[in-house]
């Protein structure tokens, strides 16, 4: 705060006389004269002018406008230190859990459904060996329990039987084409939800579905738990994060439509303020087929209303 210093100048006028015609009278023994009272008036008036105008430049109103002077600092802003995300696919969530907030990171848990044994880390988000900041968020994948039927079993028929005079010609059933042994992951980011599930399923891995807040539309891809041109596993789950869309949402609770038909599925989702999206996966069961054999995200989780939910609803292996 600037102070203010009032400076008040008196002016005092010289004036030049004359010798007077007459001798100067002696100085009068009375006291103190008019013009040394006058003097000391003006000095007084002019000290309390100061004096008002301190006190009106420190007090303390509304008007009064504090600038704060700060000594900068050298070296830029301080930002949250990154640190490598460890590997901890393969343990126990608790495990994991702990691992990575010892580490500072937050973590999410996304139930997933995998040949796994229940509990156990299936995926990480981001990916062991990325850099992350302190504070952010991990996403795990979490094996559910819920498994899907296994792809690499083969479909076995009674052989046909033809007897022609006397011999007798067993054909086997034509086998069904080999499983692959692997599957490269595609680049699915930015993506609709429906074109990234398409994309996954074609190049034989199966996504696993995660909403997560973003201000990109509603179903659009964030981030996938593999990066693009990865070897997996065929048919491995893959996480993906799909955004929640931009403002506030209601939640809608996921129900379980595992086991209905198509028809049946379309109308529990939507009851539930939720929209289906489907494909078909090969089943060794006649029951299996037609019907829905898995879903993403899972029953007891949550979706913002009129999201779209993945089913897997069962084919015959051709």
């Amino acid at each position: 705060m600037q102070e203010t210093t009032v400076v008040d100048r008196v002016e005092r006028d010289t004036l030049v006389d004359a010798e007077p015609p007459y001798a100067a009278a002696p100085p009068s023994d009375r006291g103190i004269g008019a013009g040394m009272l006058l003097g000391l008036a003006l000095v007084a008036l002019v000290a309390l002018g100061i004096a008002v105008a301190y006190l009106l430049s420190h007090r303390d109103n509304g008007s009064t406008t504090t600038v704060l002077v700060t000594r900068a600092t050298s070296g830029s802003p301080s930002v949250p230190a990154r640190i490598d995300v460890p590997v901890v696919t393969g343990r126990s969530f608790d495990s994991a859990q702990a691992t990575l907030a010892n580490l500072g990171f937050r973590v999410v848990r996304a139930p997933v459904s995998s040949t796994n044994p229940r509990g156990q880390v299936v995926g990480e988000l981001p990916s062991a060996g990325s850099q992350a900041a302190k504070g952010s968020v991990v996403t795990l994948s979490v094996a559910s329990g819920a498994t899907l039927p296994a792809t690499t079993s083969v479909t076995t028929t009674a052989p046909t039987t033809s007897t022609t005079t006397g011999t007798t010609t067993i054909s086997a059933a034509p086998s069904p084409a080999p499983t692959p042994a692997n599957a490269t992951m595609p680049d699915v980011s930015g993506q609709t939800e429906q074109a990234a599930v398409t994309e996954l399923t074609k190049a034989g891995v199966l996504p696993s579905l995660f909403f997560v807040p973003a201000s990109d539309p509603l179903g659009t891809v964030e981030q996938q738990a593999k990066p693009a041109n990865t070897t997996l596993p065929y048919h491995s789950h893959v996480q993906i994060n799909i955004s929640r869309g931009p403002g506030a949402k209601a939640d809608a609770a996921i129900p379980n439509v595992v086991g209905r038909t198509l028809t049946e599925a379309v109308s529990t989702l939507n009851a539930a303020h939720l929209r289906l999206i489907y494909v078909k996966y090969p089943v060794t069961s006649r029951a299996q087929v037609g019907k829905i054999v898995q879903q993403s995200p899972l029953t007891g989780n949550h979706a913002p209303a009129n999201a779209q939910v993945l089913v897997f609803v069962g084919a015959n292996q051709t």
